[in-house]
């Protein structure tokens, strides 16, 4: 496992690529910071690239644009940012958990866009089948939100396709902030590789089909195909690259003082040090807890990655906050997702334990993995 030498992404991130060491979102950071007036020149970029998207729609009479929300910081600011900043009539679609599953704070966060006068399209999928299938997913992919992912993801387009609207947007561009090079685009703002992003396309359908009894409940879950985004003109555009002050930080405060709930003090249950992310429902912690013990970093190290990059932390403060918080997350989130899909805590960790990198960890029955590498510190087993 090789750190890079700017930032804490590991090597074992799911299609990473590091030159000279350093991984692509550093590298990408520092040219962004060499250019004079950057942002301003990249949003006069986008503006065009929008401009000729819209100008193929067919219903002219449709919103300008669709705008994927969770309800959390970032889709709330984005939300703002496009229909404030660019002047567009945004139509925002979410893609909800299931009852049992979603929180009365991710509730209130979209019930807080709506008031903010935007209109809110929430697609829901079948709250038995996304039972069904959180058990099946993280048996077979150590993954307890695959399937909400790829419905997430999925459901945007999905909609787009439908009501004849051409133009979408995401927030951060994964390649660039995060380092996945393979959703990387024609340039920075080209989001049409989307699809290829590791949560869609590991594993590909098939396991879907095998857990769904009714075909048409699984469909929900595709993402559309490439010849109906060609067909349909659909263009999907990330914003991140345009906006000068995009941020954990900066969407956090901004969606807090416009009447976004936060969940301030909740670190040491989720390891979440912004009190900001997975708003809307609670086992995604556990998604980040074992992406912890899959890949040796988690949500914890996303975070200062950022801030490292924008001079807020040092590479070596970075460090001890990773060591504090990385992988955490607490029984009773742990026990309340067990008892979702119904199995014992001690099946839980069974199954968890199978996906554990013994490379990098020590496995203990029953118990959380122990890590045997330091972090920021390469490591050869």
């Amino acid at each position: 496992m090789k750190y890079c030498k700017a930032c804490l992404t590991t090597d074992l991130r799911p299609n990473s690529s590091f030159k000279d060491g350093v991984c692509i979102a550093c590298e990408y950071s520092e040219q962004v910071k060499t250019q004079d007036s950057a942002f301003q020149v990249k949003l006069e970029l986008l503006k065009q690239a929008i401009k000729r998207s819209r100008g193929k729609q067919a219903n002219k009479q449709a919103y300008d644009c669709i705008v994927g929300v969770s309800g959390g910081k970032d889709s709330t600011r984005q939300a703002h940012w496009v229909r404030d900043r660019l002047g567009l009539r945004p139509l925002l679609v979410c893609c909800a958990y299931p009852p049992k599953q979603m929180t009365q704070v991710g509730a209130d966060n979209l019930s807080n866009l709506i008031s903010m006068g935007f209109d809110l399209i929430t697609v829901t999928p079948a709250p038995t089948t996304s039972q069904q299938l959180a058990l099946t997913s993280f048996k077979e992919f150590g993954n307890v939100c695959k399937s909400t992912e790829m419905s997430l993801f999925s459901t945007v387009p999905r909609i787009a396709i439908e009501l004849g609207v051409n133009t979408i947007f995401w927030g951060e561009n994964p390649a660039l902030q995060m380092g996945d090079s393979a959703v990387e685009g024609f340039d920075e703002f080209d989001g049409n590789n989307l699809r290829n992003l590791n949560t869609l396309v590991d594993g590909g359908y098939k396991w879907l089909e095998r857990a769904i009894s009714e075909p048409y409940k699984s469909e929900h879950y595709f993402y559309p195909e490439q010849i109906l985004f060609e067909k349909k003109h659909i263009n999907i555009f990330y914003l991140g690259p345009a906006w000068d002050d995009w941020s954990n930080e900066d969407n956090a405060t901004y969606a807090s003082l416009n009447g976004l709930t936060l969940r301030p003090g909740d670190e040491n249950d989720t390891g979440d040090i912004s009190n900001a992310s997975m708003l809307d429902e609670e086992f995604t912690n556990i998604n980040m807890m074992i992406k912890y013990f899959k890949f040796g970093f988690g949500r914890t190290t996303d975070i200062v990655n950022e801030q490292i990059r924008n001079h807020e932390l040092t590479r070596e403060q970075a460090i001890k906050i990773v060591k504090q918080y990385d992988g955490v997350c607490s029984d009773r989130i742990i026990k309340r997702f067990a008892d979702y899909v119904g199995i014992s805590v001690s099946q839980f960790w069974d199954i968890t334990n199978t996906y554990v990198n013994s490379d990098i960890f020590h496995i203990k029955k029953g118990a959380r993995p122990i890590p045997k590498f330091q972090v920021g510190i390469d490591y050869v087993s």
